[in-house]
């Protein structure tokens, strides 16, 4: 039998700070992928709000080491389905969800105005920067705290904004 001596007892062990909810420097650790939401995972293809995300894994820069290298993660709607011809705030989900996704693609790739974006194709650069607004929150159980990024109200925006 091997017995190893610790730096510590376990029940010394901390849980990881929070990180305050503030603009972080985050950028992107790992290729994006393009998934299945849990509804279409749990529903299959027809189920109500089954669709697919680009997930983006994260990485925080900063300069404290008890916030820098934090993983983060960012789903993003991609349109699909019937999001053509069915309408949220006056225009349609599929061209909600397309500026969401133009305003990240955008702050990765440090151009501050969306709209100077063209063509029909995305690129997510893996070490590319922007930065993100991280919320705190409780994770799925209701319980745990959990750091998320918020891109409903704060989008994403260029690291040198």
């Amino acid at each position: 039998m091997a017995v190893f001596k610790m730096g510590k007892d376990f029940d010394e062990v901390q849980d990881a700070k929070m990180m305050p909810e503030d603009w972080y420097v985050a950028e992107i650790s790992k290729e994006v992928e393009y998934l299945p939401n849990n509804k279409m995972k749990e529903g299959g293809v027809d189920a109500p709000g089954a669709g697919y995300n680009y997930v983006i894994n994260l990485r925080s820069v900063n300069e404290d080491p008890e916030l820098n290298g934090r993983m983060l993660t960012m789903w993003l709607m991609a349109p699909g389905g019937d999001d053509a011809n069915t309408f949220f705030n006056g225009r349609s989900k599929e061209d909600e969800k397309m500026e969401r996704i133009a305003r990240v693609v955008a702050a990765f790739q440090g151009i501050e105005d969306w709209t100077t974006l063209s063509g029909d194709e995305i690129e997510f650069v893996l070490g590319a920067r922007a930065q993100v607004y991280v919320t705190m929150g409780l994770g799925k159980d209701g319980q745990t705290p959990q750091n998320s990024i918020d891109i409903f109200n704060l989008l994403p925006k260029p690291v040198d904004s």
